[in-house]
C-alpha cells in the first residue's frame, strides 16, 4: 500500500482528454496547472484519460503531446511524485511513461494519507462500459492494434472515443449507484473515494467519509487537492503563463 505523509500536498486531475492536436489554450492552462503543482505540491495524481487516445508503439510517440511529456518530466525532476491511474482512453500507456519517472497504476488502489485510507481510481470500474476496456486491454487486442499504421489507428480511436465520452456524460451523477458504491467501500474500511471519468464534479459525504468525483478539464477546469487527508474539489482560474 502506498503511504504518503499527511503533511504533503497532493494535487489531483483527470479527464483532460487531449486530442492529437490539443487546442493551445487548453494546453497552456494545463501547463500552468503543472507549474502550480511544482510550486505548491508534493504529489500529483493523474486519474486517467489525460489523453483522448494513447497507444504506445515501440518506436512512435505522438509529437503533439511533447509539451505534456516535457511538463511532467520537469516537475518530476523538481521532486514531485507523479502517479498515473490509467483510464478507459489511455490504458495502453507503457514503458515510456515509466522512463519519465511516472508511477503507473492499472486499477483501483487504496493509498494511506496519514491515518486516512483513500481509494483512488479512474471511475470506469463502476460504469457499464467497463467490459469494453476489459476486452481491449488483453495482449491479443494490443498486438492487433500495434499492426495498424498510427495514422489509421488514430482515426479508429477517435470514433471509439466519441462514443465513450458521450456515454460517460449521460450517466446521472445523482444516481444512487454512486452513493451505494461509496457506502460499500466505506463499510470495508475506506475513508474516502476519489475518481474521475464522469466529467462533472460531484461530492458526497457520509459522516467523516467522502466520495469526490472530479470534472473534466475542457468544460470544468476542475481539480482536487488533498491536504492533511482532507479532499477539496477546486476550479482552476489562473491565466496561462
Amino acid at each position: 500500500m502506498l503511504e504518503i505523509s499527511e503533511k504533503k500536498t497532493i494535487f489531483v486531475i483527470s479527464d483532460t482528454h487531449f486530442h492529437d492536436w490539443p487546442k493551445e489554450e487548453e494546453m497552456e492552462s494545463f501547463l500552468s496547472f503543472l507549474e502550480m503543482v511544482r510550486e505548491e505540491g508534493n504529489e500529483l495524481f493523474l486519474l486517467g484519460d489525460i489523453f483522448d487516445f494513447y497507444f504506445e508503439y515501440k518506436s512512435f510517440i505522438p509529437k503533439s503531446f511533447f509539451k505534456i511529456f516535457f511538463g511532467l518530466q520537469k516537475i518530476i525532476e523538481e521532486g514531485i511524485s507523479v502517479h498515473y491511474w490509467v483510464g478507459n482512453h489511455d490504458f495502453w500507456i507503457g514503458d515510456f511513461f515509466e522512463g519519465l519517472g511516472v508511477v503507473k497504476h492499472l486499477g483501483p488502489e487504496i493509498i494511506k494519507v496519514g491515518k486516512r485510507r483513500i481509494l483512488v481510481q479512474h471511475g470506469d470500474e463502476i460504469d457499464t462500459n467497463f467490459m469494453v476496456k476489459t476486452c481491449l486491454t488483453n495482449k491479443f487486442s494490443r498486438l492487433l492494434f500495434s499492426l495498424i499504421h498510427p495514422e489509421l489507428g488514430l482515426l479508429i480511436a477517435k470514433a471509439v472515443s466519441r462514443f465513450s465520452q458521450t456515454s460517460s456524460r449521460k450517466i446521472k451523477l445523482r444516481d444512487n449507484s454512486f452513493e451505494n458504491y461509496a457506502e460499500k467501500e466505506f463499510s470495508q474500511g475506506v475513508d474516502a473515494v476519489i475518481m474521475g471519468h464522469f466529467h462533472k464534479p460531484y461530492f458526497y459525504r457520509e459522516g467523516k467519509k467522502t466520495l469526490s468525483i472530479f470534472g473534466d478539464w475542457k468544460h470544468c477546469r476542475s481539480y482536487g487537492v488533498i491536504v492533511n487527508g482532507n479532499i477539496s474539489v477546486m476550479r482552476f482560474t489562473q491565466s496561462p503563463k
